[in-house]
């Protein structure tokens, strides 16, 4: 009876350790089963990340060389009309020059307007006239300094007109200097030897520009008779 027992608990124990291992070897395996899912999940993201990275380099690389085209194709337009733009500079200075010409021709005793420098008139009482640019540059206006001289005898009342036209020798602006706004001459009597300074500022319409400038030289009536 002891024996028998005794084989019994034998059996038992080996059944136990053979189920024991069994587990263990089902556990590896469902492990390494887990296990080699997981390294296949993380191969095929993985092959995505890389997968899209390439087509967006692809792409990217497709927009840059395109870009670069299109830069290039500019470039070439751009110095294709840098070279049209010079060989037409000499026939426009060319026809400026013969407008120039002709608007002088057309009205004798014309000057070409020129800011900040002493332009020498030398016409009966006028001796020179400065101009110069004032203002913002959205509403420029025009200053002069007209200078007088009186190399006469006698004191004299000058009336001076200054007539302003565009590089098409169209009238654009005048001003005048002895007279005021109802053409009644002012009390501005230039003595004999007498240099005096006289300053005024006009404004042009918008858009337009003055090239050329006229003095015209007058006196009054009564003086006239003098004369």
């Amino acid at each position: 009876m002891d024996i028998q027992q005794k084989d019994t608990t034998i059996d038992s124990d080996f059944v136990e350790r053979r189920r024991t291992a069994r587990r263990k070897t089902n556990g590896a395996h469902s492990y390494s089963r887990h296990s080699h899912q997981h390294r296949t999940r993380l191969i095929y993201v993985l092959a995505l990340i890389c997968g899209g990275l390439f087509i967006l380099t692809m792409i990217v690389s497709v927009k840059l060389s395109l870009y670069a085209k299109e830069i290039n194709e500019i470039t070439i337009l751009q110095q294709k009309q840098e070279r049209e733009l010079a060989s037409l500079r000499p026939e426009v200075e060319r026809l400026r020059e013969e407008i120039s010409e002709l608007v002088m021709r057309r009205l004798p005793g014309l000057h070409p307007l020129m800011f900040d420098r002493v332009i020498a008139i030398d016409k009966r009482y006028v001796r020179n006239i400065i101009f110069t640019l004032i203002g913002k540059e959205e509403d420029r206006q025009y200053e002069y300094k007209l200078t007088l001289k009186n190399n006469g005898l006698t004191s004299v009342h000058p009336i001076v007109e200054i007539l302003f036209f565009d590089e098409l020798g169209i009238q654009v602006a005048s001003s005048v200097i002895g007279v005021d706004d109802a053409g009644v001459p002012t009390l501005e009597v230039l003595e004999r030897g007498e240099v005096r300074s006289y300053t005024r500022t006009i404004g042009l319409a918008e858009g337009r520009n003055a090239k050329y400038f006229m003095v015209h030289v007058d006196l009054p009536e009564y003086q006239k008779f003098k004369q």
